[in-house]
C-alpha cells in the first residue's frame, strides 16, 4: 500500500512539471570583480633543521585594469535543471580586473629534517589562508600548498525569466541586483626558489575558481591562475625586500593574459 501512494505521488509531480513547462533564466548583464590568485612561497634561504620562523610580509600590486569576457563560458549547474527543465542561458558576461591593491601576510614555516611544513593567514581582497609542505636545500627549494580564499566582490546583473520570455515575453520576471557579496574558494598551487647568499628568486603558481551565485543558482565561471616571478634581498636577519612581475590567465577559450608588477617587505622572528 506504501508503494502505491508513492507511486501515485510522483506521478502527480511529473504531470505537474509537464504542464508547468520550461522556465528560462535570460542574464542580459552579468559584471564581477575578480582578484588574481594569491602569491605563496617558501623560507627564501636555507633554513636550519628542526627550527620554525615567522614571517610577516607587507606588499603593493600592481595589475592592468581590464574587462575580461567570459560570456560563453558562463553557465549554470546542470544537474537539477535539467531534472526540472530549466535552463539558464547568458549573454553578457565579464570579469573586472585589475588596478592597484595591497596586501599582507603571516606565515609560520617548520623545518624538519630537510622537509617543511607550515601555513599562512592573509588578506587580498579577502582573506585566504593554506597550508604548506615542501623542502628545503641550500640553494634551492620547493613546494605545493592548498587553501581557502574567502573573496569580497562586487557582483551586478540583471535580466528575466519564465516561460515564454524569449519568443513571446509573456510571463517574464525581471530581476536583478548589484551588491557585495563574499564568497570562498579552493585556491592551490606551487612554488620553487633559489637562493645564494642573501639573494633570492622566487616562482610561485596558483589558482582558483570563483564561485558567485545567481537567482539561487550557482555559476560555472572560469579559473583564474596567476604566476609570481619575484627577487629579493635579505638586508639582515629580520628584514627584506622584493620585486617583481605577475601573470595572470582567464581560463577561457580565447587568451586572456593580464600583466602586473609587485613590491614588498618582510619582517622575521
Amino acid at each position: 500500500m506504501k508503494f502505491k501512494y508513492a507511486a501515485s505521488f510522483l506521478l502527480c509531480i511529473i504531470i505537474a512539471l509537464f504542464f508547468t513547462g520550461c522556465v528560462t533564466t535570460h542574464v542580459h548583464k552579468f559584471r564581477m570583480t575578480a582578484s588574481e590568485s594569491p602569491e605563496v612561497h617558501g623560507a627564501n634561504t636555507l633554513q636550519k633543521d628542526n627550527s620554525s620562523s615567522w614571517r610577516f610580509t607587507a606588499k603593493v600590486n600592481y595589475n592592468d585594469e581590464k574587462k575580461v569576457d567570459i560570456t560563453e563560458n558562463t553557465s549554470d549547474s546542470p544537474d537539477l535543471d535539467k531534472l526540472f527543465d530549466n535552463k539558464t542561458e547568458f549573454r553578457d558576461a565579464k570579469y573586472m580586473m585589475g588596478g592597484l591593491d595591497f596586501s599582507g601576510k603571516v606565515d609560520y614555516l617548520y623545518k624538519g629534517s630537510g622537509f617543511v611544513i607550515g601555513g599562512g593567514l592573509g588578506y587580498k581582497d579577502g582573506i585566504f589562508s593554506h597550508l604548506t609542505v615542501g623542502a628545503n636545500f641550500s640553494h634551492f627549494e620547493f613546494g605545493g600548498f592548498i587553501g581557502l580564499y574567502s573573496q569580497y566582490s562586487d557582483i551586478e546583473y540583471w535580466g528575466e525569466k519564465g516561460k515564454d520570455c524569449k519568443d513571446t515575453r509573456e510571463d517574464c520576471e525581471a530581476f536583478g541586483d548589484q551588491n557585495y557579496h563574499i564568497y570562498t574558494s579552493i585556491f592551490a598551487g606551487m612554488y620553487a626558489g633559489l637562493y645564494f647568499d642573501k639573494l633570492f628568486f622566487n616562482l610561485s603558481v596558483s589558482s582558483y575558481r570563483p564561485n558567485p551565485r545567481v537567482e539561487g543558482t550557482d555559476l560555472d565561471v572560469p579559473g583564474i591562475a596567476t604566476a609570481y616571478l619575484t627577487t629579493g634581498y635579505r638586508l639582515n636577519r629580520w628584514l627584506e625586500i622584493s620585486v617583481g612581475g605577475i601573470i595572470t590567465h582567464i581560463g577561457t577559450s580565447e587568451s586572456h593574459d593580464n600583466a602586473g608588477v609587485t613590491g614588498g617587505v618582510s619582517f622575521y622572528l
